[in-house]
C-alpha cells in the first residue's frame, strides 16, 4: 500500500470516529458484538440514530453486520481502530489512577 493510500485509509477511520456516539459504540463493540436494541440502550440514542452511526462505520470498513433471525448483530472488524481505541482506554485508565 502507497503512503497516499494508507494516509486515506487512516483518515477514512478517524472520520468515522470523528462524533462521540460512534466511539462509544465502538467501545462497546470491543467487548464483543452487539444487537441494534442493545446499542440503543447503552447510547440512550433512538434507532433510527444508532443505525445511522452503525452505517458509517459499516461504510467506513470498521464493523460487520450479521443477520440472527430478525436481528442484525454487529461487529468490530477493523484491527487498526481495535487498537487505537485500547490505546486511548489505558491512557485514560493511566491518568485516572495516577490522579
Amino acid at each position: 500500500m502507497s503512503d497516499d493510500a494508507l494516509y486515506d485509509s487512516e483518515a477514512r477511520m478517524f472520520r468515522a470516529l470523528a462524533h462521540p456516539a460512534r466511539v462509544r459504540l465502538v467501545h462497546r463493540l470491543l467487548d464483543g458484538g452487539c444487537c441494534v436494541s442493545e446499542a440503543e440502550k447503552c447510547l440512550k440514542l433512538s434507532q433510527p440514530n444508532v443505525s445511522q452511526h452503525l452505517k458509517k462505520l459499516k461504510t467506513a470498513g470498521l464493523i460487520a453486520g450479521e443477520r440472527r433471525g430478525a436481528k442484525i448483530c454487529y461487529r468490530l472488524i477493523d484491527a487498526r481502530a481495535e487498537r487505537v481505541l485500547r490505546s486511548l482506554a489505558d491512557k485514560e485508565n493511566f491518568d485516572e489512577s495516577s490522579r
